[in-house]
């Protein structure tokens, strides 16, 4: 599972220009991915993992990582993109039919990739730390225990809290993918409205909550009102 926000930004902190964009996509069938860094860069990136004839989730993942690493690396020998390169990261999932699962890679400019096992975040500092934060606060949670659909509302809520902190170059609607045995779905529509919805009555539930302890701190216990009323 692959989430986003949807804001592509240029230009320097404090004078960034912004416009929607989709961040979470199906370069080539069987491949779902997500890009942080200099738009131009990944989607060049994008554009010669479609064209590469190689590249299939049907051979063993660590051809496919070395093939994946191949591809940014003779990205970051182009001289016509040479030092925007350095600053952009992919996040990369897929459905290995070898394996029988899905499996992610984050792919880092200078061409070292991670196998992701759990939580991983990429983009501008700032927006990892505090997306790092905000699973943090839900420790109590294993992603290994969680069906699908509640790991759909976690994501989401963690890209909401994110987005809401103000971090700059991160804002937008969220955008989320699946990946699956049978192929790439992306979260939209009304399907999303249901995972916002949910969000919302969990974060209203945590509200009430607070306020009823806020409440019985507040209010004496019995032995205190008959201890009172001697």
């Amino acid at each position: 599972m692959l989430c986003s926000d949807s804001q592509q930004s240029r230009g320097v902190l404090g004078r960034r220009l912004a416009r929607p964009a989709r961040k979470v996509y199906e370069p080539r069938r069987g491949f779902l991915i997500a890009a942080a860094g200099a738009q131009d860069v990944a989607q060049e990136f994008a554009l010669r993992l479609q064209r590469a004839p190689a590249i299939s989730p049907n051979v063993d993942r660590l051809q496919l990582k070395s093939s994946l690493q191949g591809l940014l690396s003779s990205l970051r020998d182009d001289p016509s993109i040479e030092g925007r390169s350095d600053h952009v990261e992919f996040l990369l999932a897929w459905w290995s039919y070898p394996e029988r699962k899905p499996v992610a890679l984050h792919l880092l400019s200078g061409g070292a990739g991670e196998w992701v096992d759990g939580w991983a975040f990429g983009g501008v500092p700032l927006g990892i730390e505090m997306a790092s934060f905000a699973i943090g606060t839900m420790r109590y949670l294993d992603p290994s225990a969680l069906a699908l659909r509640q790991a759909e509302v976690v994501a989401l809520k963690v890209l909401r809290d994110t987005i809401e902190v103000g971090v700059e170059g991160i804002a937008g609607d969220v955008q989320l993918g699946i990946v699956a045995h049978d192929g790439i779905r992306h979260v939209a529509g009304a399907e999303m409205r249901t995972l916002q919805r949910t969000v919302d009555l969990w974060e209203a539930r945590c509200a009430e909550l607070l306020r009823e302890t806020r409440d019985d701190r507040a209010s004496p216990s019995p032995s205190a009102r008959a201890e009172s009323g001697r």
